[in-house]
């Protein structure tokens, strides 16, 4: 609201809106056990609400436990550069089956809305997207983490879409796209309005790969959850487990040596290189470029081969745990930390190797290809004013201008110089060519870490595992990571020695929105192509 100044005295004061901060606002509720959450009443949830209008508060998620709503901020502002993440969550109890939703203000909240919605029967009042986002009526109860689940009616024959663009229902068509088509869509189905030969119109149904991950790590031990936290993305194992690990560690007040902080790095720039190569070689061959995909395709094997010979392991699964790294060779027997550090040093030399020659070739080939070049220019455009909405990160965010990058902020990385790749033209083609520099960063990163992984003195030498005692009273903890795709977040709550309850942020659902903007407007001959540059994972967004 504009105030008018006042004149006192001749000097011209400006009286400022006496509108709070979102820090302020929240700060301002009751205080909890944990520093940095509040909980607020119904009127200060609809102030906070009121105030992210024009606030640069950063919504992280938003998630429920039956009883309460929490709404997770970052109060550092952006993600990335010298402020990092400072943790700031808004609590509402509950009474009754409603509060009031963000995503009419803030996009971002939608694909968190319709979770809420569809797992717990809370619905989101004001809401931007009601669509259901897990439940596709095959569940024997709706709304199954309720207190009093009420019984599902049955599936339904057909699923529900919109009402089709007008033009598309006049003179276009309407094409359903899933596994049952033949195509690589994985468990997700899309309804296209398609006119005058270009895509109108996009409706993406999932839910079909739900396996209930935020349930299933609630009430286990700390190794259970661990494991599980590896199983959200598969494109994203080190980064989901690194997050989880590091938010039980500062909730019990564990810090981890730095060599640790190193390992986990290094291992996240190999899963990053692993993880930009699957989507390259998926959108070209997508885009018809069959050759270029195997390249990609065999890249990526030998960066897996490349790995089991080094340090045991094709896949990088269950390497980061709470309390440091764990790498074994065949089985789990623990390895002696000089033979680790051997085969780090290895694992480094010959990720190097690759980066020098088969990268090289394969970049070149990209570039001399025009269906993967030229033929992208211009599909699947997300604007700057739509990044920067939705706070998108990854390849996606910084195809359309976005510099944030985590890694500037986090201890494991401030031996390592980062220069974080950005492109301004937002489409398919920018984003591909964002992963290859990305690919390019990572391999440099790789060869600077491989110089920190030397033995040190035997007597200060430290264990690159501490079990982690989970203590009896209640205490929460929460880290952040940067992902293949952008920002991971994990909140972990601990209690009576075990796993109470865990709340993930994965842009997996946010992405999944963009890509449904993006993906109108695009020749329907290049849609899966444009889909693929994304690199979504239905899994993770079903989680």
């Amino acid at each position: 609201m504009s105030i008018p100044p006042i004149l006192f005295g001749g000097a011209l004061v400006t009286q400022e809106s006496s509108r709070p901060s979102v820090r302020a606002l929240v700060r301002n509720g009751q205080k909890t056990e944990t520093a940095w959450r509040f909980e607020l009443t119904e009127d200060a949830w609809f102030d906070l609400v009121e105030c992210l209008r024009d606030d640069p508060a950063v919504l992280l998620g938003l998630w429920c436990d039956g009883k309460a709503v929490h709404a997770f901020f970052n109060e550092g502002g952006v993600p990335g550069g010298e402020v990092g993440l400072r943790p700031l969550m808004a609590s509402l109890a509950l009474e009754g089956p409603r509060y009031r939703g963000f995503s009419a203000i803030r996009r971002r909240a939608a694909p968190f809305e319709r979770m809420i919605r569809d797992l717990w029967g809370i619905e989101a009042m004001d809401a931007a997207d009601t669509r259901p986002l897990v439940d596709r009526g095959a569940w024997t109860v709706t709304a199954p983490l309720a207190e009093r689940p009420v019984p599902a009616s049955g599936m339904t024959d057909m699923p529900e879409f919109s009402t089709p663009d007008p033009l598309v229902a006049a003179q276009g068509m309407v094409f359903s796209r899933g596994p049952a088509s033949g195509g690589v869509e994985g468990p997700v189905h899309f309804r296209l309005g398609v006119a005058n030969g270009q895509v109108r119109s996009v409706e993406t149904l999932t839910g079909f790969a739900h396996r209930g991950m935020e349930a299933r790590m609630a009430g286990v031990s700390l190794a259970d959850a661990a494991g599980l936290s590896g199983r959200i993305h598969v494109g994203a194992t080190l980064a989901h487990q690194w997050a989880f690990s590091a938010a039980v560690e500062q909730a019990v007040g564990m810090t981890v040596v730095p060599m640790i902080g190193h390992i986990r790095a290094m291992l996240c720039e190999i899963e990053r290189i692993y993880t930009h190569l699957t989507c390259l070689a998926r959108t070209a061959d997508a885009a018809g470029a069959e050759m270029l995909a195997a390249r990609l395709y065999k890249a990526r094997d030998i960066l897996s081969r490349v790995c089991q010979a080094a340090i045991g392991r094709r896949l990088l699964l269950d390497c980061v745990v709470p309390g440091g790294v764990t790498l074994a060779i065949s089985g789990h027997e623990q390895l002696h930390e000089d033979v680790v550090l051997e085969g780090l040093r290895t694992l480094c030399e010959e990720i190097a190797v690759f980066g020098t020659g088969d990268f090289l070739d394969i970049q070149a080939l990209w570039q001399a290809t025009g269906v993967v070049t030229s033929g992208l220019v211009g599909e699947g455009q997300v604007p700057r004013s739509l990044a920067d909405a939705l706070m998108l990160g990854g390849a996606v965010g910084r195809s359309c201008g976005r510099g944030a990058d985590l890694r500037q902020s986090i201890e494991a990385y401030s031996s390592v110089r980062i220069r974080t790749p950005v492109a301004i033209a937002g489409d398919a083609a920018a984003r591909c060519r964002i992963r290859f520099e990305d690919i390019a960063e990572s391999l440099r990163m790789i060869a600077a870490f491989s110089a920190m992984f030397t033995a040190e003195d035997e007597a200060e030498r430290a264990s690159f595992f501490t079990p982690v005692q989970v203590p009896q009273e209640r205490c929460e903890g929460y880290a952040a990571v940067e992902g293949p795709d952008g920002l991971i977040c994990h909140v972990v709550i601990l209690q009576a020695g075990q796993v109470e309850r865990t709340f993930i942020a994965e842009p997996a659902g946010v992405l999944q929105s963009v890509q449904e903007t993006a993906l109108q407007g695009c020749s329907p001959s290049k849609f899966d192509a444009v889909r693929c540059s994304f690199g979504v994972s239905v899994a993770a967004v079903d989680l």
